[in-house]
């Protein structure tokens, strides 16, 4: 009778141990078997360009106080650019950043003797850039800081100690680029804003000071081919 009891309470020890291997282990295989490893395929292509710009650009100063400042218009201003378009999170495909090198030409007319010149200037531009696709068209806005530095002036004797060879400030404008499957051509309006005056502010006087900010309108036409 000893043996038989023992034998009862074996099975049923053994009977849960059965049911929790039929019944619940093939079940969480089943579970981890529909899980899929592989990572999920981009939304978006990230897209990186380079391109060579030319501009057009009608240049001022913003003086205090006046100077008899007037526009002088810049013809031959040409930059090269790095475009890198990628979608925040894989979600908002909008967003770009584009970093730049330009050689340009600026300064203002005035009407008094002794001011008024044209300056060689090397900048370089970083932008952020909103991006509408529209089919084979893209809509642009820029805006972001640059940095230069003049190179040369047309001033006779050249730059003094009052001259400030530095620049710097503010990019912003629009356009739009037409597609043509790795080519885009770019059409472009931006304003500077520069936040660094040409000149000391005693070289006027040490008792007035003077401010001259650039202000320059560029308008430009650029090429821009896909790398991948």
């Amino acid at each position: 009778m000893k043996k038989i009891v023992l034998a009862l309470f074996a099975i049923l020890l053994l009977v849960p141990a059965k049911a929790q291997d039929v019944g619940i282990v093939p079940d969480l295989q089943d579970d981890f078997s529909t899980i899929d490893t592989m990572p999920q395929p981009r939304k978006f292509k990230s897209r990186h360009m380079v391109g060579v710009k030319y501009s057009y650009d009608l240049c001022t100063v913003s003086a205090n106080p006046n100077v008899g400042q007037g526009y002088i218009t810049s013809p031959m201003n040409f930059e090269v650019s790095y475009t890198y378009y990628s979608a925040l999170w894989d979600y908002v495909n909008i967003f770009g950043l584009q970093i730049g090198a330009r050689y340009a030409r600026q300064g203002y007319s005035s009407e008094y003797s002794g001011w008024g010149e044209t300056n060689t200037i090397v900048e370089f531009p970083f932008l952020a850039q909103i991006h509408l696709d529209a089919g084979m068209m893209r809509f642009l806005i820029d805006l972001g800081p640059y940095y230069g530095y003049k190179l040369d002036t047309d001033k006779a004797g050249g730059f003094d100690q009052y001259d400030i060879l530095h620049d710097y400030g503010i990019l912003g404008g629009g356009g739009v680029a037409f597609v043509l499957k790795n080519l885009e051509l770019h059409l472009e309006g931006r304003y500077k804003y520069s936040l660094c005056s040409m000149y000391h502010t005693n070289r006027f006087s040490d008792l007035y000071w003077i401010l001259a900010y650039p202000r320059n309108i560029i308008i430009s036409a650029g090429v821009f081919y896909n790398l991948w």
